[in-house]
């Protein structure tokens, strides 16, 4: 990402802005991903000191050949500070990567943090059938794992239009919904689907999980409502249920 290490380095350089200092230091706690890079950039600005290092002595000892005792005293000296740089960015490191196993380890997620999650491991991509003619509800599933939302959306409406009880198109609006964080328009499909008498139906977890994600006023406690219900009822979705229940 361009400028991605120029924006950590003026964060220890203390050229950010408040408002950048903060927003910096949130980000090191959210996200996992951005606390190792910065502790890479540590590491990478050590090894970057070293050679430095290296470099001024080879020129010193061109400049002065012969000043072998000037330049061990010297080199004594910069090892000294070199040893106390290793010391801070090895503290450094550490702190960082301890936070990140706390943070992200140790400290219960938010529920709307436990949504993204899921949403990001289990909703990103839809399973398509195989096949060289693929019908509409197909078709919306490739535009949709392309990334192409509103298309997608467009082509699981059209679906339903034309088969107002096609369980599976209303279940994928529900989801591409949810996806455009169009939350309420999400939470509708997925009560479609409880007219639907299946084995296997995710519509009181899928609304569970989109409360979580909405967090307004009054959605977590309704989206805990709906999870214990999942549990209960031994409904699709039990486990992941469970375990966010217990960190509730």
């Amino acid at each position: 990402m361009p400028g991605y290490f120029e924006y950590i380095d003026a964060y220890f350089n203390q050229t950010l802005s408040h408002q950048e200092v903060e927003r910096f230091e949130q980000k090191l706690t959210e996200d996992k991903a951005f606390a190792e890079d910065v502790a890479f950039y540590l590491s990478a600005k050590q090894v970057v000191i070293e050679q430095r290092e290296k470099e001024k002595k080879d020129w010193f000892k061109q400049l002065l050949p012969g000043q072998d005792s000037i330049i061990e005293t010297q080199k004594n000296a910069r090892l000294k500070t070199l040893w106390i740089y290793r010391s801070l960015a090895a503290a450094a490191i550490f702190v960082v990567l301890a936070v990140s196993w706390y943070l992200f380890y140790s400290k219960p997620m938010r529920v709307q943090e436990q949504a993204q999650l899921y949403i990001q491991q289990n909703l990103t991509t839809l399973p398509v059938t195989m096949g060289t003619n693929l019908d509409s509800v197909q078709q919306g599933l490739k535009l949709y794992n392309e990334g192409q939302l509103e298309a997608s959306k467009k082509m699981f409406e059209l679906t339903v239009q034309n088969d107002t009880s096609n369980y599976s198109a209303k279940k994928y609006l529900g989801i591409v919904y949810l996806r455009l964080a169009n939350y309420d328009k999400a939470l509708l499909y997925f009560r479609f689907l409880e007219n639907y008498s299946l084995y296997s139906n995710p519509a009181i977890f899928y609304q569970a999980l989109t409360l979580m994600k909405r967090n307004q006023s009054g959605d977590k406690e309704k989206a805990k409502q709906l999870l214990q219900q999942v549990v209960e009822g031994n409904l699709e979705g039990k486990t992941v249920a469970q375990r966010w229940l217990k960190n509730w």
